[in-house]
């Protein structure tokens, strides 16, 4: 029997209720091109950092310390909750081997690109923003491949051959 090869995607996209409000983004065409092919290692950073769910909506914001992850509605900070967690992550999802990541768009911390980022006072600066996890997993592995949902399916065959 071949051995499967691991990639890690954020969890919500497999169907898991891990989303801010409680909901999910599955997006099954994923689940259908590559079930038979990889072992999925699904990770959600929000969740997974003690964030809970739901919570509240979070947003990047640039300030003098960089882009940071605040509560919309109350401005508060989790980036360092964030970046503690997504430290172990990184070295845990080196040690499983993974071999690609596939992150959902437009999150404050699995968005590859085009995240809305924001100033302190709320203006947009536009789409011009990388989540946290998804900047600190292409850091690490500058050569591995990572796509976002809307990729499918035409990197399909590149995460697998």
């Amino acid at each position: 029997m071949q051995r499967k090869i691991k990639i890690g995607i954020s969890a919500c996209l497999l169907g898991v209720n891990c989303r801010y409000n409680g909901c999910t983004k599955a997006c099954p065409m994923i689940y259908d091109l590559l079930k038979d092919k990889v072992q999925f290692i699904p990770v959600c950073p929000e969740y997974n950092c003690g964030l809970g769910m739901p919570r509240p909506p979070m947003r990047l914001e640039t300030s003098a310390k960089g882009t940071r992850v605040k509560v919309i509605e109350t401005g508060e900070d989790k980036t360092d909750v964030l970046l503690d967690w997504i430290n172990v992550e990184v070295k845990l999802l080196e040690r499983a081997g993974i071999a690609a990541f596939i992150f959902k768009a437009r999150s404050p911390s699995c968005g590859l690109r085009n995240v809305e980022l924001f100033t302190p006072g709320g203006r947009s600066l536009g789409p011009v923003g990388q989540g946290l996890f998804a900047a600190a997993m292409k850091r690490k592995f500058p050569e591995m491949t990572f796509c976002e949902e809307g990729d499918f399916p035409e990197i399909a065959e590149k995460l697998v051959y």
